[in-house]
Protein backbone atom coordinates (compact mmCIF):
# COMPACT_ATOMS: atom_id res chain seq x y z
CA UNK A 1 0.00 0.00 0.00
CA UNK A 2 3.04 2.68 1.18
CA UNK A 3 4.84 1.84 -2.29
CA UNK A 4 1.47 2.11 -4.31
CA UNK A 5 0.97 5.61 -2.91
CA UNK A 6 4.86 5.97 -3.17
CA UNK A 7 4.56 5.63 -6.83
CA UNK A 8 1.43 7.64 -7.37
CA UNK A 9 3.45 10.33 -5.99
CA UNK A 10 6.39 10.14 -8.00
CA UNK A 11 3.98 9.60 -10.77
CA UNK A 12 2.28 13.16 -10.04
CA UNK A 13 5.43 14.72 -9.46
CA UNK A 14 6.75 14.04 -13.34
CA UNK A 15 3.25 14.82 -14.31
CA UNK A 16 3.94 17.95 -12.56
CA UNK A 17 7.26 18.33 -13.58
CA UNK A 18 6.25 17.80 -17.53
CA UNK A 19 3.43 20.58 -17.37
CA UNK A 20 5.74 23.14 -15.81
CA UNK A 21 8.28 22.37 -18.78
CA UNK A 22 5.80 22.31 -21.11
CA UNK A 23 4.04 25.45 -20.36
CA UNK A 24 7.52 27.33 -19.91
CA UNK A 25 8.85 26.41 -22.93
CA UNK A 26 5.57 27.42 -24.60
CA UNK A 27 5.57 30.69 -23.04
CA UNK A 28 9.40 31.27 -24.26
CA UNK A 29 8.64 29.78 -28.31
CA UNK A 30 5.60 31.89 -28.28
CA UNK A 31 7.43 35.10 -27.24
CA UNK A 32 10.15 34.20 -29.38
CA UNK A 33 7.93 33.56 -32.33
CA UNK A 34 6.41 37.12 -31.80
CA UNK A 35 9.53 39.09 -31.78
CA UNK A 36 10.59 37.26 -34.88
CA UNK A 37 7.23 38.59 -36.56
CA UNK A 38 7.39 41.92 -35.15
CA UNK A 39 11.74 42.12 -35.91
CA UNK A 40 11.59 43.21 -39.65
CA UNK A 41 9.88 47.12 -37.95
CA UNK A 42 13.28 47.42 -35.89
CA UNK A 43 16.80 48.67 -37.30
CA UNK A 44 19.10 46.04 -36.78
CA UNK A 45 22.15 48.77 -35.98
CA UNK A 46 19.98 49.29 -32.77
CA UNK A 47 18.22 45.71 -31.86
CA UNK A 48 20.88 43.36 -33.77
CA UNK A 49 19.65 40.83 -31.49
CA UNK A 50 16.05 40.95 -32.68
CA UNK A 51 17.33 40.59 -36.60
CA UNK A 52 18.92 37.28 -35.10
CA UNK A 53 16.02 35.51 -33.83
CA UNK A 54 13.89 36.23 -36.95
CA UNK A 55 16.61 33.85 -38.69
CA UNK A 56 14.49 31.26 -37.08
CA UNK A 57 11.21 32.10 -37.73
CA UNK A 58 9.87 29.51 -39.73
CA UNK A 59 11.11 26.86 -36.75
CA UNK A 60 9.55 28.33 -34.43
CA UNK A 61 6.05 28.58 -36.19
CA UNK A 62 6.04 25.21 -36.72
CA UNK A 63 7.09 24.40 -33.07
CA UNK A 64 3.84 26.00 -32.35
CA UNK A 65 2.04 24.32 -34.73
CA UNK A 66 3.04 21.57 -33.06
CA UNK A 67 1.77 22.96 -29.62
CA UNK A 68 -1.35 23.91 -30.80
CA UNK A 69 -2.62 20.32 -31.75
CA UNK A 70 -1.16 18.82 -28.51
CA UNK A 71 -3.09 21.22 -26.71
CA UNK A 72 -6.31 20.72 -29.21
CA UNK A 73 -5.74 17.04 -28.07
CA UNK A 74 -5.81 18.03 -24.30
CA UNK A 75 -8.85 20.11 -24.94
CA UNK A 76 -6.33 22.55 -22.99
CA UNK A 77 -7.96 26.43 -22.99
CA UNK A 78 -4.15 27.40 -24.09
CA UNK A 79 -5.47 26.59 -27.54
CA UNK A 80 -6.73 29.74 -27.96
CA UNK A 81 -3.19 31.52 -27.43
CA UNK A 82 -1.52 28.92 -29.04
CA UNK A 83 -3.60 30.15 -32.18
CA UNK A 84 -3.60 33.95 -31.53
CA UNK A 85 0.47 33.20 -31.87
CA UNK A 86 0.28 31.86 -35.28
CA UNK A 87 -2.13 34.48 -36.78
CA UNK A 88 0.43 36.52 -35.67
CA UNK A 89 2.82 34.68 -38.09
CA UNK A 90 0.58 34.49 -41.31
CA UNK A 91 2.02 37.10 -43.28
CA UNK A 92 5.33 36.17 -43.04
CA UNK A 93 4.24 32.36 -43.62
CA UNK A 94 2.94 33.91 -46.72
CA UNK A 95 6.16 35.57 -47.59
CA UNK A 96 7.60 32.38 -48.27
CA UNK A 97 4.55 30.01 -49.48
CA UNK A 98 2.43 31.46 -52.12
CA UNK A 99 -0.91 29.51 -52.80
CA UNK A 100 -2.97 31.51 -55.36
CA UNK A 101 -0.29 32.65 -57.94
CA UNK A 102 -0.23 31.45 -61.29
CA UNK A 103 2.35 32.09 -64.73
CA UNK A 104 1.62 34.25 -67.37
CA UNK A 105 1.98 31.59 -70.58
CA UNK A 106 0.89 33.83 -73.66
CA UNK A 107 3.73 35.02 -75.49
CA UNK A 108 4.49 38.46 -75.84
CA UNK A 109 7.60 40.09 -78.05
CA UNK A 110 8.04 42.92 -75.30
CA UNK A 111 8.92 39.76 -72.40
CA UNK A 112 12.28 40.35 -70.72
CA UNK A 113 13.64 36.42 -68.96
CA UNK A 114 16.59 37.20 -66.30
CA UNK A 115 17.95 34.81 -64.07
CA UNK A 116 19.71 35.20 -60.88
CA UNK A 117 21.93 33.05 -59.65
CA UNK A 118 24.52 32.72 -56.50
CA UNK A 119 26.93 30.57 -57.83
CA UNK A 120 28.43 29.74 -54.32
CA UNK A 121 32.02 30.22 -55.72
CA UNK A 122 31.39 26.76 -57.16
CA UNK A 123 33.08 27.85 -60.68
CA UNK A 124 36.53 28.36 -58.47
CA UNK A 125 36.58 24.59 -57.47
CA UNK A 126 34.67 22.66 -60.07
CA UNK A 127 36.32 21.13 -63.58
CA UNK A 128 34.82 22.58 -66.45
CA UNK A 129 32.11 19.61 -66.95
CA UNK A 130 30.72 20.45 -63.34
CA UNK A 131 30.60 24.16 -64.52
CA UNK A 132 28.51 23.80 -67.40
CA UNK A 133 26.23 21.55 -65.72
CA UNK A 134 25.24 24.27 -63.37
CA UNK A 135 24.33 26.21 -66.18
CA UNK A 136 22.49 23.08 -67.95
CA UNK A 137 18.72 24.26 -67.06
CA UNK A 138 16.54 25.73 -69.98
CA UNK A 139 15.42 28.63 -68.33
CA UNK A 140 19.63 29.77 -68.69
CA UNK A 141 19.05 28.83 -72.35
CA UNK A 142 16.12 31.35 -72.93
CA UNK A 143 17.26 33.67 -70.69
CA UNK A 144 18.11 37.66 -72.12
CA UNK A 145 19.99 38.04 -68.83
CA UNK A 146 21.74 36.51 -66.59
CA UNK A 147 22.98 38.04 -63.25
CA UNK A 148 25.55 36.14 -61.33
CA UNK A 149 26.78 36.70 -57.74
CA UNK A 150 30.22 35.19 -56.60
CA UNK A 151 31.40 34.17 -59.82
CA UNK A 152 34.64 34.38 -61.17
CA UNK A 153 34.31 35.75 -65.49
CA UNK A 154 37.59 33.63 -66.03
CA UNK A 155 35.54 31.20 -65.55
CA UNK A 156 33.04 31.59 -68.01
CA UNK A 157 35.02 29.76 -70.77
CA UNK A 158 33.75 26.88 -72.34
CA UNK A 159 30.26 27.54 -70.99
CA UNK A 160 28.31 28.05 -73.77
CA UNK A 161 25.16 29.35 -71.90
CA UNK A 162 27.35 32.75 -71.23
CA UNK A 163 29.09 33.24 -73.77
CA UNK A 164 26.46 33.68 -76.33
CA UNK A 165 25.91 36.93 -74.74
CA UNK A 166 27.03 40.09 -76.73
CA UNK A 167 27.21 42.33 -73.46
CA UNK A 168 28.82 41.46 -70.04
CA UNK A 169 29.81 43.43 -67.22
CA UNK A 170 31.52 42.13 -63.95
CA UNK A 171 32.92 43.70 -60.77
CA UNK A 172 35.13 41.74 -58.26
CA UNK A 173 34.50 42.47 -54.15
CA UNK A 174 37.19 44.82 -54.84
CA UNK A 175 35.71 47.31 -57.02
CA UNK A 176 37.42 46.81 -59.78
CA UNK A 177 35.15 46.49 -63.72
CA UNK A 178 36.86 43.68 -65.43
CA UNK A 179 38.48 42.07 -62.70
CA UNK A 180 39.31 38.74 -63.04
CA UNK A 181 38.56 37.89 -59.07
CA UNK A 182 34.82 36.48 -57.79
CA UNK A 183 32.08 39.41 -58.01
CA UNK A 184 29.28 40.35 -59.36
CA UNK A 185 28.53 39.97 -62.93
CA UNK A 186 25.92 40.67 -65.83
CA UNK A 187 25.55 39.12 -69.30
CA UNK A 188 22.72 40.63 -71.24
CA UNK A 189 21.86 40.77 -74.71
CA UNK A 190 20.46 44.10 -74.27
CA UNK A 191 23.31 47.12 -74.72
CA UNK A 192 24.66 48.33 -71.70
CA UNK A 193 24.01 51.99 -71.79
CA UNK A 194 25.69 52.82 -67.93
CA UNK A 195 27.10 50.80 -65.47
CA UNK A 196 27.98 52.04 -61.51
CA UNK A 197 28.48 49.74 -58.31
CA UNK A 198 27.90 50.15 -54.46
CA UNK A 199 30.78 49.84 -52.03
CA UNK A 200 30.94 49.27 -48.61
CA UNK A 201 34.65 51.14 -46.47
CA UNK A 202 37.44 49.46 -49.39
CA UNK A 203 36.89 46.50 -50.21
CA UNK A 204 33.04 45.32 -50.10
CA UNK A 205 31.55 45.73 -53.48
CA UNK A 206 27.87 44.73 -53.00
CA UNK A 207 25.74 45.71 -55.97
CA UNK A 208 26.89 45.70 -59.61
CA UNK A 209 23.99 48.60 -61.83
CA UNK A 210 23.56 48.80 -65.52
CA UNK A 211 21.15 50.93 -67.43
CA UNK A 212 20.14 48.53 -70.13
CA UNK A 213 18.66 50.05 -73.59
CA UNK A 214 15.59 47.35 -74.29
CA UNK A 215 13.59 48.38 -77.43
CA UNK A 216 14.12 52.15 -76.92
CA UNK A 217 13.08 52.13 -73.12
CA UNK A 218 16.10 51.89 -70.36
CA UNK A 219 15.50 49.83 -67.64
CA UNK A 220 17.96 50.00 -64.53
CA UNK A 221 19.28 46.39 -63.51
CA UNK A 222 20.31 45.96 -59.78
CA UNK A 223 22.45 42.69 -59.21
CA UNK A 224 23.07 42.39 -55.24
CA UNK A 225 24.61 40.24 -52.81
CA UNK A 226 24.31 42.04 -49.42
CA UNK A 227 26.87 41.32 -46.77
CA UNK A 228 27.49 37.63 -45.63
CA UNK A 229 27.36 36.23 -41.78
CA UNK A 230 30.35 33.84 -42.97
CA UNK A 231 29.87 31.43 -40.71
CA UNK A 232 32.48 28.82 -40.43
CA UNK A 233 31.54 24.81 -40.76
CA UNK A 234 31.83 24.12 -37.43
CA UNK A 235 29.65 26.49 -36.34
CA UNK A 236 26.88 25.40 -38.91
CA UNK A 237 27.34 22.30 -38.00
CA UNK A 238 26.74 23.01 -34.04
CA UNK A 239 23.54 25.22 -35.48
CA UNK A 240 22.13 22.36 -37.85
CA UNK A 241 23.34 18.98 -36.78
CA UNK A 242 22.48 16.83 -33.76
CA UNK A 243 25.67 15.01 -33.35
CA UNK A 244 27.31 18.39 -33.44
CA UNK A 245 24.40 20.47 -30.97
CA UNK A 246 26.31 19.33 -28.17
CA UNK A 247 29.41 22.00 -29.22
CA UNK A 248 26.63 25.12 -29.69
CA UNK A 249 27.78 26.91 -26.46
CA UNK A 250 31.38 27.02 -27.42
CA UNK A 251 30.44 28.77 -30.88
CA UNK A 252 27.38 31.52 -29.24
CA UNK A 253 29.73 34.02 -29.22
CA UNK A 254 31.49 34.06 -32.09
CA UNK A 255 28.17 32.71 -33.83
CA UNK A 256 26.15 35.83 -32.50
CA UNK A 257 29.12 38.47 -33.19
CA UNK A 258 29.18 37.42 -36.95
CA UNK A 259 25.43 37.73 -37.18
CA UNK A 260 25.25 41.19 -35.49
CA UNK A 261 28.25 42.59 -37.87
CA UNK A 262 26.06 40.87 -40.77
CA UNK A 263 22.89 42.46 -40.07
CA UNK A 264 24.66 45.88 -39.52
CA UNK A 265 26.73 46.06 -42.26
CA UNK A 266 23.65 45.04 -43.99
CA UNK A 267 22.00 47.82 -42.72
CA UNK A 268 23.71 50.42 -43.88
CA UNK A 269 24.11 48.76 -47.42
CA UNK A 270 20.13 49.12 -47.48
CA UNK A 271 20.23 52.74 -46.84
CA UNK A 272 22.62 53.38 -49.52
CA UNK A 273 20.09 50.94 -52.19
CA UNK A 274 17.12 52.60 -51.16
CA UNK A 275 18.53 55.69 -52.45
CA UNK A 276 19.65 54.49 -55.40
CA UNK A 277 16.52 53.24 -55.99
CA UNK A 278 14.68 56.50 -54.82
CA UNK A 279 16.50 58.02 -57.46
CA UNK A 280 16.38 56.39 -60.22
CA UNK A 281 14.50 57.63 -63.20
CA UNK A 282 13.99 54.93 -64.83
CA UNK A 283 12.55 51.64 -64.21
CA UNK A 284 14.12 49.54 -61.43
CA UNK A 285 14.63 45.27 -61.48
CA UNK A 286 16.54 44.52 -57.92
CA UNK A 287 17.77 40.89 -57.80
CA UNK A 288 20.21 38.97 -56.03
CA UNK A 289 21.29 37.58 -52.84
CA UNK A 290 19.80 39.20 -49.75
CA UNK A 291 21.42 37.14 -46.76
CA UNK A 292 18.41 37.85 -45.31
CA UNK A 293 14.69 36.26 -44.90
CA UNK A 294 11.44 38.27 -45.26
CA UNK A 295 11.37 38.44 -41.78
CA UNK A 296 13.68 41.09 -41.84
CA UNK A 297 14.36 44.91 -41.97
CA UNK A 298 16.61 44.69 -45.53
CA UNK A 299 13.53 42.92 -46.63
CA UNK A 300 10.82 45.06 -45.49
CA UNK A 301 12.49 48.45 -46.53
CA UNK A 302 13.58 47.32 -50.25
CA UNK A 303 10.23 45.58 -50.76
CA UNK A 304 8.18 48.90 -49.59
CA UNK A 305 9.56 50.32 -52.73
CA UNK A 306 9.67 47.30 -55.48
CA UNK A 307 7.53 44.36 -55.98
CA UNK A 308 8.55 41.23 -54.50
CA UNK A 309 8.17 38.86 -57.50
CA UNK A 310 7.23 35.58 -55.55
CA UNK A 311 4.28 37.22 -54.34
CA UNK A 312 3.40 38.03 -57.51
CA UNK A 313 3.78 34.93 -59.89
CA UNK A 314 5.49 32.23 -57.56
CA UNK A 315 4.14 29.09 -56.13
CA UNK A 316 4.66 26.80 -53.20
CA UNK A 317 7.27 27.25 -51.09
CA UNK A 318 10.46 29.77 -52.02
CA UNK A 319 12.83 28.56 -50.43
CA UNK A 320 16.59 29.27 -52.25
CA UNK A 321 19.10 28.50 -49.76
CA UNK A 322 20.15 24.83 -50.69
CA UNK A 323 22.89 24.94 -47.53
CA UNK A 324 23.04 23.77 -44.17
CA UNK A 325 20.14 25.75 -42.71
CA UNK A 326 16.74 24.82 -44.29
CA UNK A 327 13.77 26.80 -44.70
CA UNK A 328 15.45 30.29 -45.92
CA UNK A 329 14.25 31.94 -48.66
CA UNK A 330 17.13 35.02 -49.14
CA UNK A 331 17.70 35.45 -53.01
CA UNK A 332 15.30 37.79 -54.84
CA UNK A 333 13.67 39.30 -57.67
CA UNK A 334 12.27 43.14 -56.79
CA UNK A 335 10.56 44.43 -59.27
CA UNK A 336 9.27 48.01 -60.23
CA UNK A 337 5.51 49.29 -60.14
CA UNK A 338 6.14 50.51 -64.04
CA UNK A 339 7.19 46.74 -64.72
CA UNK A 340 5.38 43.72 -64.99
CA UNK A 341 5.65 40.67 -63.51
CA UNK A 342 4.37 37.43 -66.02
CA UNK A 343 6.35 34.73 -65.15
CA UNK A 344 8.58 33.43 -61.46
CA UNK A 345 10.74 29.74 -61.57
CA UNK A 346 13.05 28.52 -59.50
CA UNK A 347 15.31 26.09 -60.75
CA UNK A 348 17.11 22.93 -58.99
CA UNK A 349 20.29 23.73 -57.36
CA UNK A 350 23.30 21.89 -59.20
CA UNK A 351 26.86 22.88 -57.97
CA UNK A 352 25.51 25.67 -55.73
CA UNK A 353 24.46 26.22 -51.77
CA UNK A 354 21.66 28.91 -53.92
CA UNK A 355 18.74 27.67 -56.04
CA UNK A 356 18.70 29.96 -59.65
CA UNK A 357 15.71 31.92 -59.71
CA UNK A 358 14.29 33.52 -62.60
CA UNK A 359 11.43 36.12 -63.63
CA UNK A 360 9.94 36.91 -66.47
CA UNK A 361 8.68 40.91 -66.96
CA UNK A 362 7.37 43.12 -69.69
CA UNK A 363 6.39 47.05 -69.58
CA UNK A 364 3.06 47.77 -68.09
CA UNK A 365 0.24 48.70 -70.78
Amino acid sequence: MIRIEYLEKILALGKRIFQITLYTTFFFTGVLLLISVFASFFNPAVFPFLSVIALFFPLLWVVNVLFLFLFLIKRSRWSVLSLILLLSGVYQVLLVYNISSSNDTEGSSGKINIVSFNTGNADTINPLASRKAAFDNELFLKSDIICLQEFTPANEKGIAVLERFNYKINVDFYGNIGGDSSGLSVYSNYEIIDVGWLKQDLEDTYALWCDLNIDEDTIKLINIQLQSIRLEDNELESMTSFKEIVHLPGHLSSIYAKLKRGFLWREEQVTQLTNLIKASEYPVILCGDFNDPPASFAYREISSLLNDAFLEKGKGFGFTYAGGLPFLRIDYFMVDDRLNVSAYHKMQATHSDHYPIEVEVERME
